[in-house]
């Protein structure tokens, strides 16, 4: 490899080592180099100049980007070519560092100390492998998956010593194209033949794939068997047991596969919607904590990902019937929250997103989880009106849980309404975020129906002048929905026909009225609503004061 026409970037914090990286480039004969302290300054030079090889410390400093961070960003914002070479270094090779590491896919990892002759050798031979998959990697940064699976399959036609790294990437492109058929038919000829370790990993995954689960399993013990440190191998046997609805098993293997790297953020995600799979609530916690933690300096930093942390608090407290576990994980939700107001990572996230407006929806859902309905309607109609009042549209951080509230007070419409904007937005949820939805939609359905049969049936008894029958249906559809304002008011008409029908108010029907205008009294009213709850109480007043 000829250094000498090659742009090199050396990312270092420790100007010593800076300098010594530097040296030892110039000795391979590297002229054109570029130095950098942190990540942040090499992305920023990354954004005006590409580079062919970039060199990278893993640890930066405190509070600033890492290595893995670092490659990262580069690759997903594709700041560098498809054919530029990543080396990162440590001093650090305890496993979860390393394999935290190895999993954002640079071209090497070396562990300091080293050599010259060790540096320019792995650089060479990354860099060989990186100009014979070229044309491949250019079309995977274009998006043209099935071009590169096409030049994939041309390269293994010909003898060559990358053809495992070619199979390899050719497997994960089946996987990315839904086409796990083709990727087995790749893997299958391994099958008689020596094990090899990433084809037995690739068939586990396969399997999953697949969903031939027994099979995942058994290819994951295979290789749990030859290394008992492999994340992915318990990354198979977690999914494929939540598959099997096998929740113990699916929660082992995925706690385990979390203690051995823990430093991967689709696994914590795959660690959440396992752990709600089987209601272990408190694990969706700590993963959801790790979510916000990791990703608040990376490129898939989102404000979501925070409030994902406090919502999973807060479900913590829901899902127990430990009172005292439940007023703890309430505080720590709303100890959180007061936190975020001061928090320079989220603010630095988003200048949009407002603190407050999302305190107002969880406290809202603390006194839903309580059983202060009133209370918590109280909070989410001000939230609402606040995001109206701020923003245009509302942002998405605040659309599941606003959603996840309406539903808890059967405030249906609202919650569709709020669906459709969100179905209509160019924003995308995180999977947390997803997961909430599907559920709430899953849970609400039936309720939901209930509702809307009987009040129906109520709207149309009330236009057939059958009061009484009227009456019972809105009653049976607020039973679905306690504190639904359109449902109180249809049961308050009701109750004025009644009584304008009858000599004299009875008691019964007096005590109804109030405890019907309780739900509404002091609550904010959107107009129309506020509207026909004015007509109605002044025609009340006049019979029943």
């Amino acid at each position: 490899m000829n250094f000498a026409n090659k742009q090199v970037l050396i990312v270092e914090d420790q100007r010593p080592f800076l300098l010594l990286l530097r040296g030892l480039m110039h000795s391979m004969g590297a002229t054109d180099i570029v130095t950098k302290s942190s990540a942040e300054k090499a992305i920023s030079i990354c954004r005006k100049q590409k580079f062919d090889v970039v060199v990278s410390d893993l640890h930066l400093g405190s509070d600033r980007k890492n290595g893995f961070e670092f490659v990262e960003e580069l690759r997903v914002r594709r700041l560098i070519k498809p054919t530029t070479v990543f080396i990162l270094i440590s001093a650090d090779s305890a496993r979860p560092v390393v394999l935290g590491s190895i999993e954002r896919r640079p071209d090497d990892y070396l562990i300091k100390p080293f050599s010259q002759v060790q540096l320019k050798s792995r650089i060479s031979r990354a860099w060989s492998k990186r100009q014979y998959l070229g044309d491949v990697y250019r079309e995977i940064a274009n998006d043209n998956l099935n071009t590169a699976v096409d030049i994939c399959e041309d390269l293994l036609a010909s003898p060559s010593p990358y053809r495992g790294s070619c199979e390899q990437l050719l497997v994960e492109l089946y996987w990315q194209l839904e086409q796990p058929d083709k990727a087995l038919d790749v893997l299958t000829p391994y099958l008689d033949g020596k094990p090899i370790m990433w084809v037995q990993v690739a068939l586990g995954k396969t399997y999953v794939h697949l969903q031939q689960y027994d099979k995942a399993m058994d290819m994951a013990e295979q290789v749990l068997k030859r290394n008992r440190f492999s994340a992915e191998a318990q990354d198979i046997l977690a999914q494929a047991s939540d598959a099997k609805q096998q929740g113990e098993l699916a929660i082992s293997a995925i706690r385990q596969a979390i203690k051995l790297s823990p430093f991967s953020l689709p696994r914590h995600f795959h660690a959440c919607e396992i752990a709600r799979n089987h209601d272990d609530y408190l694990l969706a916690a700590e993963s959801s904590f790790a979510i916000w933690d990791l990703s608040k300096r990376t490129v898939h930093y989102d404000c979501l990902h925070w409030c994902g942390y406090i919502r999973s608090l807060l479900d913590v407290a829901e899902y127990t019937d430990d009172k005292r576990t439940r007023n703890k994980y309430q505080q720590e939700a709303l100890l959180a929250l007061q936190r975020g107001k001061f928090d320079e990572y989220l603010h630095r996230l988003d200048e949009d997103f407002d603190v407050e407006i999302f305190g107002r929806i969880m406290n809202a859902r603390v006194n839903a989880i309580d059983g202060k309905m009133l209370d918590a309607k109280k909070h989410l109609v001000r939230s609402q009106w606040a995001i109206e009042e701020k923003y245009q549209t509302p942002p998405i951080a605040f659309i599941p849980d606003s959603i996840k509230v309406m539903y808890d007070l059967g405030e249906f419409e609202d919650a569709l309404k709020l669906q459709e904007v969100l179905k209509n937005s160019e924003g995308n949820l995180d999977p947390n975020s997803r997961f909430l939805l599907s559920k709430e939609q899953h849970n609400s359905k039936q309720n939901f129906a209930n509702y809307q049969q009987f009040n129906r049936e109520g709207i149309k008894y009330y236009q057939q002048g059958k009061y009484e029958q009227a009456k019972a249906a809105f009653a049976l559809a607020q039973g679905f929905a306690p504190v639904n304002t359109g449902v109180t008011l249809n049961l308050l008409q009701c109750l004025l026909q009644l009584l304008l029908k009858s000599d004299k108010p009875s008691r019964e029907m007096m005590l109804e009225c109030r405890k019907l205008f309780k739900l509404i009294d002091d609550m904010p009213l959107k107009q129309q609503h506020a509207e026909k709850y004015q007509t109605l109480r002044q025609e009340l007043d006049q019979i029943i004061g």
